[in-house]
């Protein structure tokens, strides 16, 4: 449970900035003795290989682009921009095509209702190439630093499954290549009317079904190579009433069978299928022998845009007949959702902290097609490089600071721990916490209840951290009630009192503290086996 109270102490940090003013929150042959590889689990493999034999009489037939009126008026599959383009100009630039509008709402109705759809042309071949590259490098990079000690969390995630394939985290800032796939993404840069871009294809789809306040969830590239096992079926998150993410699948180069593309079981984004995947191992194999699945056999800069309750696996990349397969992906939440995600999400923390809306991205990929200001971002202009304006907002921060205004003083004490606009210094985000956090500031409190947690900027001490996180607690800050619970469950700082524990895990689930109600199911469970 100590554990649990540093992780939080990294995701709270994430959510705690508040006011406007401040800125934003050799492993080709199996695995690293530093522990990058050892979740490999043999009995996962042997169950992705059960579960092949077992869907393997309902063959998985290719995932196809909704169907769509061809300019001929014969109907075809899915028309990307570039053929829609090629088409017209075959008809001396007259004729009649689909518009993206139509298409948007053709992919929407299929991701509705079957949890996955396939969005051709979503990139160029040369930008899926260039982030392909780009990848390739970043990652042997990346295993090279591991090799020589570094932390493999670092730059990966979790993957599932990870001799031969890996979930690498990508940046924002500074990475051409990614923003450059990003803009294709979301802007449709050719449909260029007065000197500003339109919504692609994809960005309408995702936000008619999320809003365009859904927020980045996931940045990174899967890539898996010759050898890489096939994966259990799973899906993402738990199932919950509305769609926790939507997750964007890009391939890099042609994905044929032989390279482990991606499975896909339409129609599993249900509470029923969920039901029944859950029940038993019985039911989950019943389940999937009765199934159709579909395969993600995917031209470069083609995509399959799923729901993440939708059933799905990343397949066996042949070691005889594959190739290395790389995919770009991007998940966006849901802002409507209830529930917590139930996914800890791919992501590097400085992009996170960002939070970066599906509307927000879109206005600054959008303005790089423009030239104001010889701001052009083909000249080499980073709309994610954000650094002047950390720079203002921390000169005006800290003037507000000096004059005691508490909420200045805690996030002049968040730049400090983040080092943005100033260098990084523990403990001068301690001293701004603590000035805000004796005027009463509850999430300065909080913060501050971390600092002497974790012995950051501080001298470690639990007695005051649980003190703090109480401070906090009363004054109803529900991150602060679920870290003083787990405080009161386990001891730490305070005497163990679990009911007490269950009282504030309660408290902070009941605000949509994500993660209270797991703590508070878990501590019950244990009180109930001990009785």
């Amino acid at each position: 449970m100590r554990v649990m109270i540093l992780l939080l102490a990294q995701a709270l940090y994430l959510q705690a900035l508040r006011i406007s003013v401040a800125p934003r929150m050799g492993p080709q042959n199996g695995g690293f003795a530093t522990g990058f590889d050892t979740g490999q689990m043999p009995e996962l493999v042997e169950r992705g290989q059960l579960e092949a034999a077992i869907m393997e009489a309902n063959s998985a037939a290719p995932l196809h682009a909704p169907i769509v009126p061809s300019p001929s008026g014969r109907r075809g599959f899915g028309v990307a921009k570039g053929n829609r383009r090629a088409a017209a100009k075959r008809k001396g630039g007259n004729a009649k095509v689909p518009q993206p509008e139509s298409i948007a709402t053709l992919s929407h109705r299929t991701l509705e209702e079957e949890g996955v759809v396939r969005v051709n042309g979503v990139l160029s071949a040369s930008t899926a190439a260039l982030l392909r590259a780009d990848v390739i490098a970043r990652r042997d990079a990346a295993y090279e630093a591991i090799a020589n000690g570094a932390d493999w969390r670092a730059t990966f995630a979790d993957v599932l499954l990870k001799t031969k394939r890996c979930d690498l985290l990508l940046p924002l800032k500074g990475s051409r290549s990614v923003q450059l796939a990003l803009r294709e993404l979301l802007c449709d840069a050719e449909a260029d009317r007065g000197g500003k871009a339109t919504p692609s294809t994809l960005y309408s789809v995702l936000s008619a079904a999320l809003g365009e306040d859904a927020t980045l969830y996931e940045l990174a590239s899967l890539v898996s190579e010759p050898g890489s096992p096939r994966q259990p079926v799973h899906p993402d998150t738990p199932h919950q009433k509305q769609t926790p993410l939507l997750t964007c699948f890009i391939a890099l180069q042609d994905v044929d069978e032989s390279m482990g593309a991606t499975i896909f079981l339409p129609g599993t984004h249900t509470a029923d299928a969920h039901a029944h995947f859950e029940h038993d191992v019985a039911a989950r194999d019943a389940l999937l022998a009765k199934r159709l699945s579909t395969v993600a056999l995917l031209k470069a800069g083609d995509a399959s845009l799923f729901d993440s309750r939708t059933l799905h696996c990343g397949g066996l990349n042949d070691g005889a007949l594959g190739a290395t397969r790389a995919l770009f992906y991007v998940s966006f939440q849901n802002p409507r959702i209830a529930l917590p995600v139930g996914n800890v999400g791919s992501i590097l923390p400085a992009v996170k902290q960002k939070s970066y809306t599906l509307r927000k991205l879109y206005k600054k990929l959008s303005a790089t097609l423009c030239h104001e200001d010889n701001m052009s971002f083909d000249q080499g202009f980073d709309p994610f490089d954000e650094s002047r304006e950390e720079t203002e907002t921390v000169r005006a921060l800290r003037a507000a600071a000096e004059l005691g205004q508490s909420d200045a003083q805690f996030n002049l004490g968040v730049c400090y721990r983040r080092g943005e606009g100033v260098e990084k210094d523990d403990a001068s985000a301690v001293q701004w916490f603590r000035r805000a956090a004796e005027q009463g500031e509850a999430l300065a409190q909080t913060n501050l209840g971390f600092a002497f947690y974790l012995g950051e900027g501080v001298e470690k001490n639990e007695t005051e951290a649980a003190r703090w996180f109480g401070l906090a607690a009363a004054g109803g800050e529900p991150n602060a009630r679920h870290n003083l619970g787990i405080c009161f469950s386990q001891g730490v700082g305070v005497h163990c009192d679990p009911l007490y524990a269950l009282e504030l895990f309660s408290q902070a689930a009941a605000q949509g503290h994500q993660g209270a109600q797991g703590a508070y199911d878990d501590l019950k469970r244990q009180l109930e086996s001990a009785e």
